[in-house]
């Protein structure tokens, strides 16, 4: 994977599976499809205070698009939703060390997953900025 352009840490999160899985009770559970074929579903488990206690995923695609989720489940914890909001694929590029250029659109995939989720909680919620 390092001669696919893969950093050490992108590989280390693909390989640890780290925050892969299912959530039980999850306060909001989205799924997206990305243009490439490759899949996310998030799970996100939300305090009253609208703070992001615990973040999951499950994916089907290709090493991009796991250490992509991996990376942005773990920025999210601890933050609120209206912070969440904020995240970019730039900040999971970095959160990676980087991924090879022909895989970014997987770290797009990853934003794409925590929008949809986050405006179906604050619909669910009652709180869409419509």
């Amino acid at each position: 994977m390092v001669d696919s352009g893969y950093s050490k840490k992108a590989i280390e999160l693909y390989v640890n599976n780290v925050n892969m899985g299912t959530l039980e009770n999850p306060s909001i559970v989205t799924t997206f499809l990305g243009p490439c074929g490759d899949l996310i579903k998030l799970y996100l488990r939300i305090s009253g205070r609208n703070v992001i206690k615990e973040a999951k995923f499950c994916y089907l695609g290709c090493p991009g698009s796991a250490a992509s989720a991996s990376a942005m489940t773990t920025l999210l914890k601890g933050k609120n939703v209206n912070q969440a909001k904020k995240l970019t694929e730039d900040d999971i590029l970095a959160e990676l060390d980087g991924l090879p250029k022909s895989k970014l659109d997987c770290a797009r995939l990853s934003i794409k997953t925590l929008r949809k989720a986050i405006a179906e909680y604050e619909k669910l919620k009652g709180r869409s900025e419509i």
